[in-house]
């Protein structure tokens, strides 16, 4: 719910979360929060029509997968994590023709 939060007002206000964020990888076993870094196109094109192809990466990986402006926060175990970070590497090198 936290997250979910940040991107409203991220949306309202922008830079309110995001100024200054950088990449973060845990390797908390336990409940944490990566980030990861978009640039404008690979946002809209993770995000999907309506937010579907997050809402399928967020499942697929078993994950929390929220987009505060340009940062993609995943929130759950080191597992789901690790496995969301994949799947949206996976889908941008789609994107770019290189799978």
């Amino acid at each position: 719910a936290e997250l979910k939060v940040m991107s409203a007002v991220e949306t309202k206000s922008p830079g309110t979360f995001t100024r200054g964020v950088r990449e973060k990888v845990s390797s908390e076993k336990g409940f944490d929060t990566d980030r990861m870094i978009f640039k404008d196109d690979e946002l809209s094109y993770s995000l999907g029509k309506q937010g579907t192809t997050r809402k399928k990466l967020e499942d697929a990986a078993g994950a929390i997968l929220e987009y505060v402006g340009h940062v993609a926060f995943m929130a759950g175990t080191l597992k789901q994590r690790r496995r969301c970070r994949e799947f949206l590497g996976w889908l941008l090198a789609q994107r770019r023709g290189s799978v």
